[in-house]
């Protein structure tokens, strides 16, 4: 017999930091959820979902900058999250921007900042904008001008087809 309680899926995405010829920090996500399009996708339908459940995502930092970077120890710092009003010109969220938590949410960062844990509902066919911020080694935390910043999208696929019984 199900239970009415939803439940979770965890997705693990080691993000590898490291720095380009020039000498420009980039993140290279390693994770079946990413795709070539710059995307991470989220099917409900594949993982065994119903619509009631959700997606956990765990974010591993692997720095390879030589910079110390960590996530910031607020989780919404950590995150900025956006609805893509336009798939064809989405915008990535920046520290003016007022993050809509209501389908990603930050929730935990951990291992002296390492980990960033991410609920994703993905309650419906929607796209959103999100930034992941990081700090330098000794820098303040509380300075986003200072943070290092990458900017994925989030593409959800679909609610689920399956109902909890």
């Amino acid at each position: 017999m199900q239970s009415n309680r939803p439940k979770g899926v965890m997705h693990k995405v080691p993000l590898t930091a490291d720095k380009d010829e020039a000498g420009h920090i980039r993140f290279r996500p390693h994770s079946d959820l990413w795709d070539s399009n710059g995307m991470f996708k989220f099917h409900k339908d594949d993982h065994g979902m119903s619509k009631q459940d959700f997606h956990l995502v765990e974010y591993v930092l692997d720095d390879r900058t030589g910079e110390g970077l960590k996530f910031p120890s607020v989780p919404h710092d950590a995150m900025w999250v956006a609805a893509i009003e336009d798939p064809d010109r989405p915008v990535c969220p920046g520290k003016d921007t007022k993050s809509d938590y209501s389908v990603l949410e930050p929730i935990s960062v951990c291992d002296q900042g390492q980990r960033l844990i991410v609920r994703n509902e993905n309650p419906r066919r929607e796209q959103w904008a999100f930034t992941l911020n990081f700090v330098k080694g000794g820098a303040d935390e509380r300075d986003v001008d200072d943070y290092v910043s990458w900017d994925p999208i989030t593409d959800n696929h679909n609610g689920g087809t399956m109902e909890i019984m």
